[in-house]
């Protein structure tokens, strides 16, 4: 499957290995037996082989031979979006600032037994969905769309600076209020990706100080907020004696295993009783965020942020992509999906030499990345650092043109090109 991806995408890192890869991974975790998970029924093992397949055809119909030439100056835009990150990054501080005042002011005023302390009271109203800690409403999640466009910066700039990791401290900082591991994941994640989608005039060296305060800004809050929230170093119920020994030496093995082999065996328990997931309004997993909106309006098309929990024995909520898609399309859903993803990720990998194909591919890039667990594009933070991210890409490089009076001509041309 490796050879073929790089036949069809003409090189060893892309969209179809990243599948091929967090898939093998999840079902050869799977194979180990190491949690007593219920076996993977025939029907979901032919949803697997599928959509595998569905993601390889997608790529194959819209593959372009030969490569394209890239233009790889410096473009006119990068000055825009330089201040456009910091804008973004500032509105983003200014919301965890209001959040740890909410933090301090309800649990704590010391900030640091607050969110060491107030963890239980902090995560559950987030799961719960209060509100009760939320900083400003619809800024937290600008880091994230900068993150995005500081890796695009940093590529086409041809080095890495302050601007590229302020986006990233903040989504930290962010995330260690909040005692959420996504919005730190989802911000490092964005950044590398676009990095790499993003064509560069030189190779990026990293410097010893550089790759410190990546790793200080990446770990080091992952680590804090594991920590507070003391819910890695656990063992499963069903756990097997092999996993029980590594976890002396390795206290987070069970859960970080849980996490990689949990989806496949949720799925195929989803798949006993689907009927037992809600499908109202219609595409409510694929539409999510817009359905949130709209309820905000009024409209009776709130969908939860949490999915439906299903036993394998262990209880999980993450049954790969597979489970929103089919929940939402049926099996039709199962069967196109998969092809539109890879066609779309395959067309934008051919064509990269727009800030707005390499944002909406580097989105899509994540979405393939955790497609094992679930369809991340019914996460709020995607959605939001998808729209933002494109919205402004759209404007900094038409701003870009504002002095010819063929702007609008040429912006088209360079998103269709």
């Amino acid at each position: 499957m490796l050879l073929l991806a790089w036949w069809l995408c003409g090189s060893w890192l892309n969209h179809l290995s990243l599948y091929t890869f967090v898939w093998t991974l999840a079902l050869g975790a799977y194979e180990l037996h190491w949690i007593r998970y219920n076996s993977i029924s025939p029907t979901a093992w032919l949803y697997i082989f599928v959509a595998w397949v569905g993601v390889y055809l997608g790529t194959a119909i819209v593959m372009v031979p030969g490569k394209r030439p890239v233009n790889l100056s410096v473009p006119h835009y990068l000055p825009r979006l330089k201040l456009v990150i910091i804008i973004f990054s500032l509105a983003g501080l200014a919301s965890s600032a209001v959040l740890a005042r909410q933090i301090m002011r309800d649990i704590n005023p010391n900030l640091l037994l607050a969110v060491t302390l107030g963890t239980p009271q902090i995560y559950q109203s987030n799961f719960e969905e209060t509100g009760q800690f939320s900083g400003i409403p619809y800024l937290g999640f600008l880091p994230l769309a900068a993150s995005a466009l500081a890796g695009a910066y940093a590529a086409r700039r041809g080095r890495i600076d302050w601007v590229c990791l302020f986006p990233m401290l903040v989504a930290t900082i962010n995330g260690i209020l909040s005692v959420s591991r996504w919005a730190i994941l989802l911000s490092v994640a964005l950044f590398l990706t676009a990095l790499y989608l993003t064509p560069r005039p030189k190779p990026i060296r990293l410097s010893l100080i550089q790759k410190g305060l990546l790793i200080l800004v990446g770990l080091g809050g992952l680590a804090f907020v594991s920590f507070a929230r003391n819910d890695l170093a656990l063992s499963l119920t069903d756990q097997s004696t092999t996993l029980s020994h590594i976890s002396e030496w390795v206290p987070v093995a069970p859960s970080i295993y849980f996490y990689v082999s949990a989806g496949p065996p949720g799925l195929s328990e989803y798949l006993r009783d689907p009927q037992q997931e809600g499908n109202l309004p219609w595409g409510r997993y694929t539409f999510a965020s817009v359905y949130r909106f709209l309820s905000k309006l009024g409209l009776a098309t709130y969908v939860p942020y949490h999915q439906e929990f299903y036993s394998t024995p262990e209880w999980v909520n993450t049954c790969t992509y597979i489970r929103e898609v089919h929940s939402d399309f049926g099996v039709a859903g199962v069967l196109i999906f998969p092809i539109v993803l890879g066609a779309v990720a395959g067309w934008l990998s051919s064509f990269r030499g727009s800030l707005v194909r390499v944002m909406v591919l580097t989105h899509v890039y994540f979405l393939v990345l955790l497609s094992y667990t679930s369809l991340v594009m019914s996460a709020g933070p995607w959605f939001q650092s998808f729209v933002v991210s494109l919205i402004a890409a759209v404007f900094v490089e038409r701003a870009s043109h504002s002095g010819s009076p063929v702007r609008t001509v040429r912006t088209v041309q360079g998103l269709v090109s």
